[in-house]
């Protein structure tokens, strides 16, 4: 009797480098905000890590900061990248383009509860962290099915890799800060088959 292979499926994540708005703490959500110069230069050292890793795929968030992160990292690689309009930030309605402190002076009682249990409140206007959960899975079950076996990274923001490891780590959401993501960390998740293993999270190189 013949020995069953295990496929192996390896999916590296990447948060998009910095923006003018995450130094000044702005909630971006959906909002489209470019790389700011740091960001760029953190993209570039990603690209330098990554240089001799085989990927067989890239694929993004369709909005700029993680399109522009993600295109510099593929120059090394000769791939075409995929964009996928699901892997979108958290869309945060009324917050959005607003600073912590500014959410503060107008939403204080929302806000601290969203902060102590993000899973039971709702940006005003905005998803739910459940409904955004629920996108982001769609999009990465589809990229993991059709690419089994494959090298992959995908190029996201902070809330789109924290729901979809507190998915496949079966964390309840309102653990979700309980994760830290940086700009341009690393995270790679193995997947044995079906059964995934996070083998290291938000790396950073040179601590940037």
């Amino acid at each position: 009797m013949g020995v069953i292979k295990m496929s192996e499926t390896h999916l590296y994540l990447v948060r998009h480098g910095e923006t003018d708005w995450n130094k000044k703490l702005r909630f971006q959500g959906q909002t489209d905000i470019v790389l700011n110069e740091t960001g760029i230069q953190q993209a570039i050292k990603v690209k330098d890590f990554l240089k001799d890793k085989k990927l067989d795929y890239i694929f993004s968030s369709d909005l700029s900061r993680a399109v522009q992160t993600a295109e510099i990292i593929a120059d090394n690689h000769n791939l075409k990248l995929i964009k996928y309009q699901g892997l979108r930030e958290m869309n945060f309605g009324e917050w959005e383009g607003m600073t912590y402190t500014e959410i503060k002076e107008h939403y204080l009682e929302l806000v601290n509860k969203w902060f102590e249990d993000p899973s039971s409140v709702n940006p005003p206007g905005g998803e739910s962290l459940q409904d955004f959960q629920d996108r982001v899975s769609d999009d990465f079950n589809e990229i993991i099915n059709k690419h089994r076996d494959k090298k992959l990274l995908v190029v996201a923001h902070g809330g789109v890799i924290r729901t979809w490891l507190a998915r496949v780590l079966k964390m309840p959401l309102e653990h979700y800060w309980s994760l830290e993501v940086d700009n341009t960390g690393i995270s790679l998740l193995k997947y044995y088959g079906d059964s995934p293993v996070l083998n290291y999270l938000n790396y950073k190189i040179d601590s940037f």
